[in-house]
């Protein structure tokens, strides 16, 4: 079973966002924000995906995604964000990730992604910060 990492200070949409993520099937570890997300991979717990809101007090999706690939790398990461920008999505392009939606996603677009991205994963293929 892959383990995904949900991170979204939005407790709401963290909850239902791990239902439904869960309902396809992963392990979803759910945590309301990047240092206590970081915290649980510095542990080593294992991690296929991470899933992240860009908007979130303390460090942001961009500062999260920056640490998280020096001490993972090859984990494929899917930034969330309900307030995009050109500027944001080329950021988030620039530090790795597979792919940058907007809030609210629809349920069979989030699995198609999710499931896209453990695939190319899983070929060995990996988007590491620039």
């Amino acid at each position: 079973m892959k383990t995904i990492l949900l991170v979204d200070n939005n407790l709401a949409f963290l909850y239902d966002m791990g239902e439904v993520l869960s309902m396809f099937g992963y392990k979803v570890i759910q945590k309301p924000d990047a240092e206590s997300a970081l915290s649980i991979i510095q542990k080593g717990v294992r991690v296929d995906l991470v899933v992240t809101d860009y908007h979130m007090q303390g460090m942001n999706g961009h500062e999260f995604l920056y640490a998280l690939k020096k001490i993972l790398p090859s984990v494929p990461t899917i930034m969330l964000t309900a307030h995009g920008s050109v500027e944001t999505y080329l950021k988030s392009l620039s530090l790795g990730v597979f792919e940058h939606l907007h809030k609210p996603v629809e349920t069979k677009e989030l699995g198609r992604i999710v499931e896209a991205a453990l695939e190319w994963s899983d070929a060995g293929h990996s988007l590491s910060v620039s």
